[in-house]
């Protein structure tokens, strides 16, 4: 009877502080990003939210109409109201009272009125105002407009609060070789209440 022979197989490892054979390669923990995927999902999440977001957003489109005071610097439109409106608020009655051009406004008043042609000195700028009294127009909104050779340069938005109203609007005047100017007093219909046309001449 043969004696049965055992195979031992013996592995050496480091042991701790001891450097590994140079044959035996350490293994290593790689980690590998998939970039594609993570993109996609980020594109997807973004298109998630962007979904959420126009359907939940709520209706912030304002239809009122907004009238635009304008500054005496710059140009005005116009708004227009029904007639029916006007008529019902006012009776129909309207009335410009006075209406005169000034080299000064004192309390609210005109101090002097300027005889027409405009007489303006060349050597510098001159302010010229535009007087109006009006009775009987409460609640009403007028504008005042200065146009040059027909196109509207500056103008100014008045809101009647009483029944004896007096306004006023400034313009500069420098020297220029247009000379054709026209100051006008509109309703909110865009009718014409006043107006003065003023050749400008420049001494």
């Amino acid at each position: 009877m043969e004696d049965k022979k055992n195979i031992v197989i013996k592995l050496k490892y480091p042991g701790s502080g001891k450097p590994a054979d140079p044959g035996v390669s350490a293994s290593k923990v790689t980690t590998e990003w998939n970039i594609k995927r993570i993109l996609l999902t980020l594109l997807g999440l973004i298109f998630f939210i962007a979904a959420l977001l126009f359907l939940f957003k709520p209706n912030t489109q304002n239809t009122d109409l907004q009238h635009q005071a304008a500054s005496p610097e710059n140009s005005i439109k116009t708004p227009v109201k029904s007639e029916i409106e006007i008529n019902k608020n006012t009776k129909g009655n309207n009335k410009v009272t006075r209406a005169l051009l000034t080299f000064k406004i004192q309390n609210n008043e005109p101090v002097g009125e300027i005889v027409l042609p405009l007489k303006l000195s060349k050597n510098g700028p001159t302010s010229v105002y535009y007087f109006v009294e009006l009775a009987s127009m409460k609640g009403r909104t007028v504008y005042h407009e200065w146009l040059l050779d027909g196109a509207v340069i500056t103008g100014k938005k008045v809101n009647i609060s009483s029944d004896n109203w007096r306004t006023s609007s400034r313009q500069l005047f420098a020297y220029s070789l247009k000379t054709n100017w026209t100051v006008r007093l509109v309703d909110e219909t865009g009718r014409i209440l006043n107006e003065i046309p003023i050749n400008v001449i420049y001494e």
